[in-house]
């Protein structure tokens, strides 16, 4: 099973989370964000097993290359309304893009783009980004592309043996449920997920 730990910005954590052996780790570069890492930042360096994430809101493609050279990640993480072109420029400037959708019914799996994977996260009103909820997981039953995808919306140890019998899944991606605060994860709870592979 992959694995992603998002929202990630305190160096000591972070390297207490990289020793643990997660597949991705995701920074946010989106100012609203509690999580937000700033503008300035760059990303430590990390295990070679570990992929470093750009998560962004409606930032232009411009912006989202040229910081992806300076701060230092391979995998952009994209949840605004971006368009398929944006996509393949992102993709042709060659950075793997990750699409995020929120879910709350099967209308939502209508879907047109062709990132390299989708993202499943739980849909709260006009928020962006993370719930920390779960949303209706059956529902992927209606989703009928091969494109691979990674599950979120409050995922915490508890959930990795049921979400692991999800077909088509490629990664779960856990965030807030494994946090002392905005940022900073427990590192007993992802020793927890570590011992759930």
């Amino acid at each position: 099973m992959k694995w992603k730990v998002c929202g990630m910005r305190e160096p000591e954590n972070i390297q207490e989370v990289a020793a643990c052996g997660p597949d991705f780790m995701g920074f946010i570069w989106a100012p609203k964000s509690p999580r937000y890492v700033g503008p300035d930042f760059v990303i430590p360096t990390l295990p070679a097993k570990t992929k470093s994430v750009g998560v962004f809101v409606n930032e232009t493609t411009d912006h989202i290359i040229a910081l992806s050279k300076k701060a230092g990640f391979s995998v952009v993480q994209l949840h605004g309304e971006e368009s398929q072109s944006e996509i393949a420029a992102l993709k042709a400037a060659g950075l793997q893009v990750i699409k995020a959708i929120s879910v709350g019914s099967a209308a939502d799996f209508d879907l047109k783009d062709q990132p390299d994977f989708y993202l499943f996260d739980t849909k709260k009103g006009t928020q962006v980004g993370g719930t920390g909820e779960h949303f209706d997981w059956s529902l992927l039953a209606h989703y009928q592309l091969d494109i691979p995808y990674f599950l979120a919306g409050g995922l915490s140890a508890e959930d990795v043996g049921e979400a692991k019998k999800l077909p088509g899944l490629y990664a779960l991606d856990f965030n807030s449920k494994l946090e002392v605060s905005p940022g900073l994860k427990d590192i007993e709870k992802v020793k927890e997920i570590v011992k759930q592979q």
